[in-house]
């Protein structure tokens, strides 16, 4: 196949829309998800999986402007499990979405606040970043427990083995420092970048990591003035030394938006470049793989525009799901409205770590008393003063997790 360096060509002028990128699980897999173009409806959201590296993409789910119940596409993280995919939409409302079969169908996990999420080491592992907190899921994001709080460095990429972060601090434009941790950022070292690597963000283009195959693999892309353009670095010792890779031509970021990630192939690097066509009405995207560590790539074209259309939309559950009293310390009632097509609803208690201890069959139910016992025994046990857990499941389908705090006397 022929190589080819990038080439970037600005010819028109319009806003740059960011894209979403992530590795699949197995050689050869990426998704992509964001603004495909603009029809009768407003502007269409969609997520888009490949197979052969990006010469080929698939429409598995889109969404468009103004829709209402329905899940909106966001930013996708791979996980280990092939065909498994998480939307994070956190424009205004930060939902977490979960799909088992390579984008198509999606469930619904939570609504959160300030959160960021990592994911893509093992199967069914998600990491969440709330604050000065680091919870984890080993569920695929059923639920969650912390496993650090506070956390002492930044995490912004997963590393090689469990428990292993990556993430950069510093003053842009004066000196930036890797942070490696492999006690999930409780302990770190802090590794000083290079000048010539890393130095500034440009129009806040932050360096961004990206972990390798191998431990002790990292890239690592970062954005340089007057011209704005990105070098490419590649690291096999957490990045104590680096070398350079490739450098971009100058990139007009007014019109192009631009991510990377690595593959899962031992040297798979991939670009996406991203504008709009003259007419500003839909989407032109370049994805651009290399499999020799980002010296080379090749280019494949994808224009986006309404004939990729016509792809169910995914509903949020619609229910309503409150418990009072909340704090309690005698017993509380969870009241609660169920889907129609929920045939077989269970309400599910957890303790904060995500262990289940409480489980009632409330088919035909509006409501369910909670005494704060566990499952143990004929009528179970007093749990402990905490914070608890509860949402309601049916087969597949699942509400958010609401939080009750129990008062032991």
């Amino acid at each position: 196949m022929k190589k080819q360096i990038l080439i970037l060509l600005i010819l028109i002028v319009c806003k740059p829309i960011a894209w979403a990128q992530t590795r699949g699980a197995l050689p050869g897999e990426i998704y992509i998800s964001g603004i495909t173009y603009i029809g009768d409806e407003g502007q269409h959201y969609a997520v888009f999986y490949s197979s052969d590296n990006g010469e080929t993409m698939t429409l598995q789910y889109e969404n468009f402007e103004n829709q209402s119940g329905v899940m909106w596409v966001g930013d996708v993280l791979g996980d280990a499990t092939p065909g498994a995919i998480y939307n994070n939409y956190f424009y205004g409302t930060n939902e977490l979405w979960v799909s088992f079969d390579y984008g198509v169908n999606w469930e619904y996990l939570e609504t959160t606040q300030n959160t960021g999420y990592l994911s893509g080491q093992n199967n069914g592992v998600i990491y969440k970043k709330n604050g000065p907190e680091l919870l984890k899921s080993e569920n695929y994001g059923n639920t969650f427990y912390i496993i650090t709080n506070p956390v002492h460095c930044p995490v912004r990429e997963l590393g090689y083995y469990m428990g292993e972060f990556y993430g950069i601090n510093g003053n842009y434009g004066e000196g930036l420092f890797l942070d490696h941790t492999y006690d999930y950022a409780n302990t770190f070292s802090e590794i000083p970048i290079d000048s010539s690597v890393a130095f500034g963000a440009p129009s806040g283009h932050y360096p961004t990591l990206s972990r390798g195959t191998e431990p002790g693999e990292l890239f690592l892309v970062s954005w340089w003035w007057p011209d704005m353009h990105y070098k490419i670095f590649h690291s096999t010792d957490t990045g104590y030394t680096w070398i350079q890779k490739f450098e971009s031509e100058p990139i007009n970021i007014g019109v192009w938006g631009v991510g990377c990630t690595a593959g899962r192939q031992s040297g798979s690097f991939y670009v996406f470049r991203s504008t709009y066509d003259p007419t500003f009405n839909h989407r032109l995207l370049y994805i651009d793989y290399s499999d020799d560590y980002g010296e080379t790539f090749t280019t494949y074209f994808h224009e986006l525009d309404s004939l990729y259309t016509s792809v169910a939309t995914i509903h949020k559950p619609d229910f309503r799901m409150t418990a009072f009293p909340n704090p309690f310390s005698a017993n509380t009632i969870i009241e609660f409205d169920v889907p129609e097509n929920w045939k077989v609803p269970v309400l599910n208690i957890y303790n904060i770590h995500g262990v289940l201890i409480r489980q009632y069959d409330i088919r035909g139910k509006r409501s369910q008393q909670w005494e704060g016992r566990d499952g143990s025994g004929i009528s179970g046990q007093k749990v402990e003063s905490g914070i608890y857990l509860y949402r309601i499941t049916s087969g597949r389908y699942q509400s958010g997790l609401n939080k009750i705090v129990y008062i032991k006397h």
